[in-house]
């Protein structure tokens, strides 16, 4: 790089919403440098569901990288099932990330950001419209820049940026086996297995050619997690010829405080740097998508008409965001802190649950709606109360 170079943006981070946001501005004839510390294409532990409404924030079709579709929804108490649901049309597109990751910056590209990987962000100078950024490969200038960098944003920190979330704890392995016919009896279903982790799920999701299975809680930490793991893979009976690689843990953010503050003049954060994540299935490339979509609506109104407007990207934000999280914790709560308790919910409730949460995930309802119509608290309380 060099120091005379200019880009109207500068986005830091790769993964979707970095690499969403690059494609969605490109396309408006935005100058625009992406940068990830990574070398492209890399493993990212995810597991890599891309529901019905994540698939329609993309204005391009990704099946050469989806690995399975799934129709069926297998809910299980400690591998005992206790209902399964079989849709008209998908309800998740698996992916790989890297495959996934490397497919959006390659449309980026395409339409003429310039991306540089193994490059690490260092600092920002400098003021709104005339930037300058630091990285591991030389400084350029830049009128705007926007942080999708991850749950410990080093853009958000640069820009004053304090954003208060709680963390999901998880771990995700990809798992291979000798015997080709196991991963297909998993094909075309996801599996979630309730009262297999303190506050939290166990997940099977099938691929092309192994299964990704992983652990999430909503604690914030996992004790003994590659022991967990492996006793998880021991209830499902899948831990013969099992080849695990890799087995990685990680933090999921969510919960994101109702004060915080996504944008400054001089630029804003996306995606796990944002803290919105759905905290009753973990998906967060959703509202990575989405949160790209309206980053990108921001950026170019402030490239014609003034940085100052930036600061209405906190409130834009939230209003898609913020109220129907806040319904999606409540659902949380009471499915994963009172295990014993959720078990009666979702054998009382479980296939309405399962179909409105369907509706939700394909964009057809809200949270707020599901929870009004399935989880009426005095409904729940009855429940509870007639143990």
């Amino acid at each position: 790089m060099e120091k005379s170079v200019k880009y109207d943006v500068v986005i830091v981070g790769a993964g979707p919403a970095g690499a969403f946001l690059g494609y969605s501005l490109a396309c408006h004839g935005v100058k625009v440098l992406i940068i990830d510390r990574k070398i492209f294409p890399r493993y990212k532990p995810c597991g890599g569901g891309l529901t019905r409404r994540a698939l329609s924030e993309l204005p391009f079709d990704i099946s050469q990288v989806v690995e399975d579709y799934t129709f069926t929804a297998n809910m299980l108490f400690q591998n005992k099932l206790l209902f399964t649901r079989t849709f008209d049309q998908p309800i998740i597109g698996m992916v790989m990330r890297d495959r996934f990751d490397q497919f959006l910056v390659e449309k980026a590209v395409s339409k003429g950001v310039v991306f540089q990987d193994d490059t690490d962000f260092k600092s920002l100078s400098g003021n709104p419209g005339d930037l300058w950024v630091e990285t591991s490969r030389g400084t350029v200038n830049a009128r705007v820049i926007a942080g999708a960098d991850g749950v410990n944003s080093q853009v958000a920190k640069a820009l004053g940026l304090v954003i208060g979330t709680h963390v999901m704890a998880a771990i995700e392995g990809e798992v291979y086996f000798q015997d080709s016919d196991l991963i297909e009896k998993y094909k075309g279903a996801v599996h979630f297995d309730f009262g297999v982790i303190s506050e939290g799920y166990g997940w099977v999701f099938p691929k092309k050619d192994h299964l990704s299975m992983g652990l999430v809680t909503l604690s914030g930490r996992l004790k003994n997690w590659r022991a967990g793991f492996e006793s998880y893979l021991n209830l499902k009976q899948l831990n013969t010829y099992a080849d695990i690689k890799p087995l990685k843990g990680h933090l999921v953010p969510f919960r994101s405080n109702k004060r915080n503050l996504f944008a400054t003049p001089g630029g804003l954060i996306v995606g796990d740097a944002s803290g919105f994540t759905d905290p009753l299935t973990g998906e967060g490339i959703f509202y990575a998508l989405k949160g790209a979509h309206i980053a990108s609506c921001v950026i170019l109104d402030c490239l014609e008409s003034g940085y100052d407007g930036m600061t209405e990207f906190s409130a834009l934000i939230k209003k898609a965001f913020l109220g129907d999280l806040i319904r999606a914790n409540r659902l949380s709560f009471l499915l994963y802190k009172f295990p014993r308790v959720s078990v009666s919910v979702l054998k009382a409730f479980g296939e309405v649950l399962c179909e409105n949460q369907v509706e939700v995930i394909a964009g057809e309802q809200t949270y707020g709606e599901l929870y009004n119509k399935v989880f009426n608290p005095l409904k729940v309380l009855s429940i509870m109360f007639k143990r």
